[in-house]
C-alpha cells in the first residue's frame, strides 16, 4: 500500500562573488531570504505525482531587489516577485496548507532555512509552527555516494533520466527528486527508507 508524501523544494536570495561564484551569504548584509517555495505530493508506490502541484513566490523584504546573479540562478525576476509575490507569512500558511499531515522531505533540509527565516530574519509569531521534515539527500548518497555534491535539480540528470530540470527552480528541483526516486523505486534503500514490502 502506497503513501503519499510531500517532495518540497524553496529557492532564497543569493549573491555572487566577484569571481561570478556563490558568495553562501559571506557578507553581513547578505541573508538568505526565501522567494519561492514549491512542493509536490507523490505516492511512494510508484513515486507518481499525485494532485495539484504548489508553487508559490515570496517577496524578500531585508533585500528586496534580487541580484543579477540570483535571476540568473533561478530564473526568478524582480517583475515577477512584484507581480506575484506573497509575503513570507501568508505563504508558508499557503504551503501547510497544501502540506497538511503528509510527510515532508526536502533534498538538504530546506525546512532549517525555514526556520531561520521564521525566527531569526522575521522573528515571527508563533501562528507559525516551526518547520520539521526529512532530509532525503541521505538516501541518495546511500544509492550513490557521488550524489553529495549534485544539488537536486540536476539529479534527475546525474542518473541520466529523461527529466531536465531548470536547475535552482524550486518546482522543477522538486521534479528532479521525485524522478530520481521513481528511478530507483525497487532498490533496497528506497524501499527501506520508505519502510515499503
Amino acid at each position: 500500500m502506497s503513501n503519499v508524501i510531500i517532495v518540497y523544494d524553496t529557492e532564497s536570495t543569493c549573491w555572487s562573488k566577484n569571481d561570478g561564484t556563490s558568495s553562501w551569504w559571506c557578507e553581513d548584509w547578505q541573508e538568505p531570504e526565501i522567494i519561492q517555495i514549491s512542493a509536490i505530493k507523490i505516492e511512494t508506490q510508484n513515486f507518481t505525482e499525485v494532485g495539484k502541484p504548489f508553487d508559490v513566490f515570496i517577496k524578500p523584504t531585508i533585500n528586496p531587489v534580487l541580484s543579477d546573479y540570483c535571476t540568473d540562478l533561478t530564473s526568478i525576476t524582480n517583475a515577477h516577485l512584484n507581480k506575484e509575490g506573497l509575503s513570507f507569512v501568508d505563504g508558508c500558511k499557503l504551503f501547510n496548507a497544501y502540506c497538511g499531515t503528509d510527510e515532508r522531505h526536502s533534498y538538504g533540509g530546506d525546512h532549517s532555512v525555514l526556520n531561520y527565516n521564521l525566527r531569526d530574519l522575521y522573528n515571527l509569531p508563533a501562528e507559525i509552527n516551526d518547520f520539521t521534515g526529512h532530509d532525503i539527500r541521505t538516501l541518495f548518497t546511500k544509492i550513490d555516494p557521488s550524489t553529495k555534491s549534485v544539488n537536486s535539480g540536476a539529479l534527475s540528470q546525474h542518473f541520466k533520466l529523461a527529466f531536465h530540470a531548470n536547475q535552482h527552480y524550486a518546482l522543477d528541483d522538486c521534479r528532479s527528486i521525485s524522478e530520481s526516486l521513481k528511478h530507483f523505486k525497487a532498490h533496497p534503500e528506497v524501499l527501506s527508507y520508505f519502510k515499503r514490502p
